[in-house]
């Protein structure tokens, strides 16, 4: 496995793995747009288990998922098999977000009180999980010091003044809300008593993994931008993508007059998914002029 290969003179084992990942990227993306399709979205073959809130919010993350989360995958996976140098930029973005999309879509279901199908599809978000672990682990090796840009002190400290005020913000709101279901059983709208699961699956995701991950994150970028480069990418292609899809949720959940929607969310979320773009931007900017 350690031997080269005689045409490119690079060990076999990468050659392995290119052809791997390559292939598990563009698999675990047509799976996230199919996946899209076959929920409340389109068709309507994946029926979850949950209230038509949790419904309302499946079908803003689907149709984020499917323009977004799933194309980036397959074109990752198709550059890195070409061995284009870009491959790494779009692979990294993607593997946290398979592992939040698996995990809430298996985990954030009232498998007690609703009707459904979900658990017939336990594959397809398994797969996910696993997929975005390998493309995760792989995507971080590909990266070295001089791919990192030189950042600008004075707009790097201005984002992440801003972004941290807003983390703190969504972190207030989750733990409020959390706090209330602890003192009182429930929340005003009645929200956590149609769907429990989801409320305890979101909350812990959010509060134990995407906003510690925004803090480390601007930690990162103020102390070591170089180093932690394409940590700093991982984290970030989690942002713009969970970000696009929270706020393709609270949109169809206000288009659909939902009352369990968090008016003050939205515009939060709506905050901080420009800025997690506009940090994203700035990150690979000048990869992108040259």
């Amino acid at each position: 496995m350690n031997t080269l290969n005689e045409a490119t003179g690079k060990p076999r084992y990468e050659l392995f793995e290119r052809y791997f990942v390559g292939l598990l990227a563009l698999l675990i993306g047509i799976t996230v747009i199919a996946v899209s399709f076959m929920g409340p979205l389109v068709l309507g073959v994946i029926q979850h288990r949950t209230s038509p809130s949790g419904v309302y919010q499946i079908i803003g993350q689907d149709l984020a998922d499917m323009l977004l989360l799933g194309p980036l995958c397959m074109i990752g996976g198709i550059l890195f098999l070409l061995e284009k140098p870009q491959a790494k930029y779009i692979l990294v973005l993607t593997p946290v977000a398979l592992i939040y999309k698996g995990l809430t879509y298996g985990l954030g279901q009232e498998y007690t009180m609703y009707a459904g199908n979900i658990e017939s599809f336990f594959w397809y978000f398994l797969a996910m999980v696993i997929a975005g672990l390998i493309i995760g682990m792989k995507s971080l090796t590909l990266f070295d010091k001089d791919d990192a840009p030189d950042l600008s002190s004075r707009g790097t400290y201005a984002f992440v003044v801003v972004t941290a005020a807003l983390l703190f913000m969504f972190f207030m709101m989750w733990a409020g809300d959390t706090m209330q279901v602890i003192s009182t059983g429930d929340t005003p709208s009645g929200s956590y008593s149609n769907a429990p699961m989801v409320f305890w699956a979101i909350r812990y995701l959010d509060l134990g993994l995407t906003i510690p991950l925004g803090f480390v994150s601007l930690y990162l970028i103020l102390t070591r931008p170089k180093s932690a480069y394409p940590v700093i990418l991982l984290f970030f292609g989690f942002f713009i993508t969970l970000g696009t899809a929270v706020n393709a949720m609270g949109w169809y959940q206000f288009l659909s007059g939902d009352p369990e929607l968090q008016l003050p969310a939205l515009g939060i979320f709506g905050f901080l998914g420009a800025l997690t773009w506009a940090g994203f931007i700035f990150l690979v900017k000048d990869k992108v002029r040259a």
